[in-house]
């Protein structure tokens, strides 16, 4: 019995091992064929390998637009990673309900720009035209099916709850009247060497990451 449960507990070990080098690697074939695999490994197991990384090149966004169904010119837009983040650092040590939140939007952020990529590099493993005059056709084609690929995994799932949320708590009334687009952008961060440009938020660059269909609430 002693051996069973030794063996079992080295095979759990080395399959467990065995993901997690898979799964960090830099994306390839392999790891872009068992995106879902990789997915659900995730959600239990997540993982960010960061002490041999080069440091981050900019700051996630997330915002939550509620944009009225009768009129398209009244809406309500909000961000949520920079609010959190700050009451994170003020609250400390005491903030384990904002680490954990942010641990959770972290990792689904994380989750759906790596989908976003595994779309793009699938899209361009199938060749979809070698005519250099149709570039502007497949960054759409990218687009689109990344959109698609994306609204339907259970990160952005977990983003529309969290978006519910974030209407309620801002006391956006009758909630039924509104649609909801969920955007992720990208926000700059400059070098050491232009640490001054950190609080001169007008030099910074950004770019849109994910942007939703209206969601209807």
């Amino acid at each position: 019995m002693k051996k069973i449960y030794f063996y079992f507990i080295i095979t759990v070990f080395v399959l467990y091992w065995l993901c997690t080098i898979v799964f960090v690697s830099p994306k390839n074939y392999i790891t872009i064929s068992l995106y879902e695999q990789e997915q659900f490994f995730n959600t239990f197991f997540f993982q960010k390998w960061g002490f041999f990384a080069p440091p981050p090149k900019h700051n996630d966004r997330l915002y939550f637009k509620f944009e009225s169904k009768k009129d398209s010119t009244k809406f309500f837009l909000y961000e949520v990673i920079e609010p959190l983040q700050k009451r994170k650092s003020k609250k400390a040590p005491f903030n384990s309900s904002e680490d954990i939140l942010d641990y959770i939007l972290s990792s689904t952020i994380l989750s759906i720009t790596d989908g976003l990529i595994a779309v793009n590099e699938s899209i361009d493993y199938k060749k979809i035209t070698n005519d250099s005059l149709n570039n502007n056709i497949d960054l759409s084609k990218k687009i689109e099916e990344g959109k698609k690929y994306i609204q339907t995994l259970p990160s952005f799932q977990t983003l529309k709850n969290y978006g519910v949320f974030i209407a309620r708590k801002h006391n956006v009334n009758n909630i039924s009247e509104y649609n909801m687009t969920i955007e992720i952008i990208q926000v700059e961060m400059p070098k050491f060497a232009d640490r001054d440009k950190l609080y001169d938020k007008k030099n910074h660059k950004s770019k849109i990451v994910f942007e939703s269909d209206k969601i209807s609430l």
